[in-house]
């Protein structure tokens, strides 16, 4: 948080010269001789524990009596944990590189066992990733293809060809590849381009890759139709470089409102949220006031920030009496107390921008120095503004004119360096967005949901008002389709149901992709026990653009028949 005053006392006493070696010096880095290979140490054969090391999953359990003609059953190759449903490991190096090569030379990984050797190879590719041996890690992505191709269908193919080519674009982005991984990227969206989770996977990587300002915020304006969450990213960009316009308007389009729960579920942290959002509108709306104010809009900033304290105070009112005297209960208790702690982080946010605001209406006529010496100068999130007030400083010569210039860009690059270590993904991370396997009798099941659980809640759709009677909220549902399935299958039903209602397009308001599990026993919740599949629901404003409707949201949004086009005949209607 001080960053930024650091490098504005760097100015001062350099009078512009900004971090890094001064002119004519150099920075020499001693490096040891590397020490001599080790001597070559014969192959180990596999033990049980490389098995768990590789792609985290038992050792296989092969049958051991086998009638006449019969092969071993595949699902023995999990070693009793069924069916692959990705990498379980979250560790990743030399040591699994190590057990992945015993455990796909071991006898017991018999040719029945097909889908975990697949499991095996790619595990292998991500140790590999992980130790920096990008090249050895292609080649063992060529080898996963190689024998994947020689079984698969071609849905299974496809779906598997995404997860394999998302992990080539970091190794080619590594080796200086940079237009070669772009160009795969592309290629990965190209194929599933209404998959709102692959292309969070194309995205993440690029985003961490392309360095360049002007390209994340072309990559995020593209991700934010279908990932509305980026608007939150692309509001702290445009408020860094100066972008006040596009700022306020992101900040006006970024929605706390989640897409209606299913009757019954709870959704894992949900129980926090409603405190973490008094917070959190403060935060966006003290931005938007500054933004506004930042565009010449003095008027409308003074009231975006009088409703946000507005909103805080009605946040944090006390419950009423109830009607008996009695004392309240004390779940009403926690959820007041609870609401004031949340009500003054909210407070501290808006008085962190309102310092800002003030700074800014005076800054014109202050210098370096006397910014330095400010004491009711911004702190916390409203530091990200620091260049634009230090752009309206008051120059006394061509010497300050300059330390001014230097030190706005040097706090730009540093907030690029802060975007850059915030975009930061780990290998964890990494695999944890890796597209599902998919096969064609898994499809989503285009048909109206039901009411009952036990029969077809589970698979199916359902559309319903939202509470906002220009938005509407959808589900999607499926016991054995991939997310990826699941978010096309949703966005299908998405147009086909703005089209019935006489729309051209829509717009994403916010999107959850749930991954549903059942505690038998204690009712059903989407937080623990037994998986149940994928849901993804939605919050859509339809639109027509045909009529000019919501001109400043019409860069998200999604054509009805650019939908259709796409999926309509992958996903039919049920019979």
């Amino acid at each position: 948080m001080n960053g930024f005053w650091t490098v504005l006392a760097g100015a001062l006493a350099t009078g512009g010269a900004m971090g890094g070696a001064q002119a004519g010096q150099a920075n020499v880095v001693e490096v040891p001789s590397p020490p001599p290979p080790p001597a070559p140490v014969a192959a180990q054969p596999a033990v049980a524990a490389d098995y768990p090391t590789c792609d985290g999953y038992p050792v296989p359990n092969p049958k051991k009596k086998l009638k006449p003609g019969e092969k071993q059953p595949e699902h023995r190759g999990w070693g009793g944990l069924g069916p692959n449903y990705g990498i379980r490991l979250r560790s990743f190096g030399v040591q699994g590189s190590a057990a992945c090569e015993r455990t796909l030379a071991d006898p017991m990984l018999v040719p029945e066992f097909r889908n975990r050797r697949l499991s095996l190879l790619r595990a292998r590719a991500l140790h590999e990733l992980a130790e920096k041996s990008d090249e050895t890690a292609m080649a063992t992505l060529d080898e996963f293809d190689a024998f994947h191709a020689t079984y698969a269908t071609r849905e299974e193919l496809a779906a598997t060809r995404l997860g394999s080519d998302a992990l080539r674009a970091v190794a080619l982005y590594r080796t200086k590849k940079a237009a070669d991984a772009q160009k795969m990227l592309d290629s990965i969206i190209a194929r599933r381009p209404y998959s709102a989770s692959v292309r969070r996977l194309a995205s993440a990587i690029r985003l961490l890759f392309d360095t360049d300002r002007g390209i994340r915020i072309a990559q995020l304006r593209e991700q934010a139709s279908y990932n509305p969450v980026m608007l939150r990213l692309m509001l702290m960009i445009a408020l860094q470089t100066g972008d006040f316009e596009n700022a306020a308007l992101y900040a006006e389009q970024i929605s706390f409102d989640l897409p209606k729960n299913r009757g019954g579920w709870s959704l894992s942290g949900d129980a926090d949220r409603k405190y973490e959002e008094i917070q959190g509108r403060a935060a966006i709306r003290g931005a938007r006031a500054y933004a506004l104010l930042a565009a010449g809009k003095t008027e409308q900033s003074a009231i975006e920030l009088k409703g946000a304290r507005d909103e805080v105070a009605f946040a944090v009112e006390p419950p009423p009496p109830r009607p008996d005297g009695r004392k309240q209960p004390k779940r009403v208790e926690e959820d007041f107390r609870r609401r004031v702690a949340a009500g003054d982080k909210a407070t501290e946010v808006l008085d962190d921008w309102s310092r800002a605001i003030a700074l800014r209406l005076r800054a014109g006529k202050m210098t370096m120095k006397s910014l330095a010496d400010e004491p009711e100068r911004p702190r916390g999130e409203a530091l990200v503004v620091m260049s634009d007030l230090i752009a309206q400083l008051r120059a006394d010569g061509p010497a300050e004119a300059r330390a001014i210039d230097a030190t706005i860009e040097e706090i730009r690059r540093m907030q690029d360096v802060g975007t850059t270590k915030m975009l930061q993904m780990g290998f964890d991370d990494l695999v944890k967005l890796l597209p599902r396997g998919e096969h064609a009798e898994a499809k989503p099941r285009m048909r109206d949901e039901g009411s009952n659980f036990w029969r077809t809640d589970m698979e199916g759709y359902r559309v319903m008002k939202g509470d906002d009677p220009q938005l509407v909220n959808l589900r999607m549902g499926s016991l054995s389709a991939s997310p990826a399935m699941v978010e096309e299958a949703a966005m299908l039903v998405a147009a086909d149901h703005v089209r019935g209602l006489g729309k051209d397009a829509f717009i994403i308001e916010s999107a959850l992709l749930v991954e549903r599990t059942v505690t038998y026993g204690y009712g059903y919740s989407a937080g623990g026990g037994t998986p149940q599949g994928f849901e993804y629901r939605l919050l859509i404003r339809p639109i027509s653009l045909a009529a000019g409707e919501e001109p400043s949201r019409q860069w998200r949004a999604i054509k009805v028949a650019d939908v259709r086009a796409a999926l309509a005949e992958k996903y039919p209607p049920a019979p």
